[in-house]
């Protein structure tokens, strides 16, 4: 959540104006809710005379300092006259993610699933989400194909040559998996496509659905492993 506060800056050269500017209430360092204290703020203008803000922050709980850029608004009062800005925060530098840690099972049969969806991870947290789509895609790929190899290796090749959707719709045979996992790939295929299907679904969706899936495949393996012990006394 953004917190607003009121300061003064010279936004034409001549006038300071009393603005507001979204401060953030989050580290992108150490992802601690925090509220950092303003080392520096300064304004500049670019080619096509739009106002620009940065700022440089100490973050209070890993005392690692980042910087942000915010795009500026005037606001008018209604004979045209400026009164008042505001700066609306749009990136923030450096950006540190977390990894999403995934079983150990999942990372035997994929590992190039948790590489990849990392590194989408990655995008996403650095605000490409134009491209992070794209890696979840991929990775969704990966994890189903190489959890479809585990469990049919004569297949493998064929595997390896068919279309994803053919896999889900021909080789899954868990109906919950084949429910979320065809999901995830009509979204991921929305992220690689001009005009979306699903407009009212976003990346969001798709990663709880990458994840729902990475759950009905580790219960697939717990499950396989369970019935691989055999009673006491039993062959």
């Amino acid at each position: 959540m953004l917190i607003e506060k009121s300061f003064s800056f010279n936004y034409d050269g001549n006038t300071k104006y009393r603005g507001q500017i979204d401060e953030p209430a989050i580290c992108p360092i150490c992802k601690h809710a925090v509220k950092p204290q303003e080392l520096y703020c300064g304004t500049y203008k670019d080619e096509k005379e739009n106002w620009f803000l940065s700022a440089l922050y100490l973050c209070k709980h890993c005392y690692q300092t980042f910087l942000t850029l915010h795009e500026c608004s005037l606001r008018q009062n209604s004979a045209g006259v400026p009164q008042s800005f505001q700066a609306k925060i749009l990136h923030t530098e450096p950006v540190r993610f977390h990894e999403e840690r995934f079983d150990n099972e999942i990372f035997q049969i994929s590992h190039q699933f948790v590489k990849i969806y990392n590194q989408a991870l990655a995008a996403e947290s650095s605000g490409l989400d134009e491209i992070a789509g794209i890696g979840y895609r991929k990775a969704l790929e990966f994890l189903i194909k190489d959890f479809l190899i585990y469990e049919n290796p004569d297949d493998a090749e064929t595997i390896k040559k068919m279309k994803l959707g053919n896999c889900i719709a021909n080789k899954v045979s868990n109906e919950k998996l084949k429910i979320v996992a065809s999901r995830s790939a009509w979204l991921g295929n929305d992220q690689t496509h001009y005009v979306q299907r699903f407009e009212d679904k976003d990346i969001n969706d798709m990663k709880n659905f990458i994840k729902a899936s990475v759950y009905w495949i580790s219960m697939e393996l717990i499950t396989e492993e369970a019935l691989s012990i055999k009673k006491q006394g039993q062959l």
